[in-house]
């Protein structure tokens, strides 16, 4: 059934709004990262200061107290010190959490309410631009010339999938259609590529030693859990079709929350070891391109296109989409993510021995 311009308002609006949230989270989370990573090397060089200087000042003044109680007792100020928690970056990191866990999905499901899927998911490359605007000024991080190059390739790729796809929605659609949907081979097909996709992408994770595969895999990995978008879609179908709660409805939330929940772990992970334009553009593209095969082989897609424009128009949207990714995979510079060590686990002074 084809979309109304009021529909589609809604649709579009409540899709901006998921993206401003998007936006916000990502970021806060991202600033949360960097907050303990700087909290921790600051409390590490100040507390080897003060170490140094009362463990001399206590050798030179104090007869009663021998070098090693000395140590002893420094090594618990350093301790109680480094385990205060950051309460500012922890509130950062729970408030970008519940934003990408309960806002943001909110208004992604109300907004699927009123379109089909690979309408309102293109519409989540906005946020890039609100990163690309704020990044410098929230998290310090300037993107580069050619992340905001690729960042506008990514947000132009999925304007064009959003013009140009299918605009239909899943008014009058039976139980019995669903579970004829899970029946097609293409669909099924589709589930099987994700799968054999997602375990190349763990073994990038655990075992490349190739930092390009590493970083592209962490950068996917989110959009791509995400992108099993057709649980959440379809329980709403469950919902507006008004002939009961079948078994499998039951199923579809577990899978939907899984999918959601998953893919927001992997984008945190993500945030964790490279900067927010990067994980966020990686996941955004990722989660279009899994999103736009899912709609093609369980919605039809292609099947729904208006004119021969739009079978043109589409996959090149895509295209763009995806050469904006891949620029960003070739450009963007790891960050090394700082470790926590304490002086109490020598870790780091057993490798410098052995070395």
């Amino acid at each position: 059934m084809s979309v109304t311009k009021s529909d589609w308002a809604k649709g579009i609006s409540l899709s901006i709004i998921a993206t401003i949230i998007g936006g916000a989270s990502k970021l806060a989370i991202r600033k949360s990262w960097l907050m303990v990573v700087s909290s921790e090397r600051g409390k590490e060089d100040d507390n080897m200061k003060k170490f140094q200087e009362e463990t001399t000042d206590h050798v030179s003044d104090s007869s009663d107290c021998s070098p090693p109680e000395i140590l002893s007792s420094q090594r618990q100020v350093v301790l109680e010190d480094t385990s205060k928690p950051c309460n500012t970056a922890l509130l950062l990191r729970l408030s970008g959490m519940f934003g990408m866990t309960f806002l943001n999905p909110l208004c992604g499901v109300l907004a699927m309410n009123y379109a089909s899927p690979s309408i309102t998911a293109p519409f989540s490359g906005l946020t890039l631009v609100w990163i690309i605007l704020f990044s410098n000024s929230f998290v310090g991080e300037k993107p580069s010339l050619m992340q905001i190059v690729a960042s506008s390739l990514i947000v132009l790729g999925e304007v064009v999938v959003a013009i140009f796809g299918d605009h239909t929605n899943d008014n009058g659609v039976t139980l019995a259609d669903l579970e004829k949907s899970y029946r097609n081979p293409p669909f099924l097909l589709f589930f099987l590529a994700i799968i054999l996709w997602m375990l190349l992408i763990a073994y990038w994770i655990l075992y490349s030693k190739s930092s390009t595969f590493k970083r592209f895999a962490w950068g996917v990995a989110g959009g791509c859990v995400t992108g099993i978008q057709n649980f959440l879609k379809d329980g709403l179908t469950i919902l507006k079709a008004k002939e009961g709660l079948p078994w499998y409805s039951f199923l579809f939330l577990a899978l939907s929350i899984a999918a959601s929940f998953g893919g927001l772990l992997l984008l945190t992970a993500c945030m964790k070891r490279y900067d927010a334009t990067y994980s966020s553009a990686m996941f955004v593209g990722s989660y279009v391109v899994i999103v736009s095969i899912m709609s093609a082989t369980h919605y039809n897609t292609f099947q729904n296109l208006a004119a021969v424009i739009n079978y043109i128009l589409y996959p090149f949207g895509l295209l763009i989409l995806i050469v904006g990714v891949w620029i960003l995979v070739i450009q963007t510079n790891e960050l090394v993510y700082y470790r926590n060590t304490t002086i109490n686990s020598g870790e780091e002074n057993t490798d410098e021995g052995s070395n």
